[in-house]
């Protein structure tokens, strides 16, 4: 079942979440609730990353634009190119919930393929969704835009909570290999 609007809002789930501040924003509707883009990391292609059973590395990221409230500057993601947006806003998904993120259809119907997942029960922090611009040409976005929306899914039974690394806004492993939780 989907979480109303209203109890996404009643318990608390966005963490720093204003609705009257402006910056593109509108009042939540239908049963999602926006996120927009504040922060750009572009991956390096040439750095290494593995996933093997027990360790696993991401490639090397570097953040190549960041979300000012306030001011209105884009970013112009180039064709072929992999990106991390990290949001804007905070989560604290609930252990009895699982949030699904959609992508934006703009983005979607201009090449800009959003590869969407979830976050589990107990996650807290800002979201990294991977971006990668397929259309062949380059494609402004603006930096607070609205990119996606969460949803939130109720568990039947008892959820249990995510203990990765990647709670807490990481968006790349930073230190070189590590062990998987």
């Amino acid at each position: 079942m989907v979480i109303s609007i209203q109890e996404i809002l009643d318990r608390g789930i966005f963490q720093n979440r204003d609705f009257g501040e402006g910056e593109g924003l509108v009042e939540p509707e239908g049963a999602a609730i926006d996120i927009r883009v504040g922060e750009i990391w572009e991956m390096d292609q040439k750095s290494e990353a593995f996933l093997k059973k027990v360790t696993r590395k991401t490639r090397d990221y570097k953040k190549v634009a960041e979300f000012t409230p306030g001011k209105d500057e884009s970013f112009m993601l180039e064709p072929m190119k992999y990106y991390q947006f990290k949001s804007v806003e905070s989560v604290a998904v609930p252990n009895d919930l699982v949030a699904r993120f959609v992508a934006r259809y703009n983005l979607l119907a201009n090449g800009i393929m959003v590869l969407a997942y979830k976050a589990d029960p107990g996650y807290e922090g800002t979201m990294a969704v991977p971006i990668i611009n397929l259309s062949g040409v380059p494609f402004e976005i603006e930096l607070g835009a609205r990119f996606g929306q969460f949803e939130f899914h109720e568990i039947k039974g008892e959820g249990v909570a995510y203990r990765g690394q990647w709670k807490g806004d990481r968006v790349f492993t930073e230190d070189g290999e590590e062990v998987q939780v």
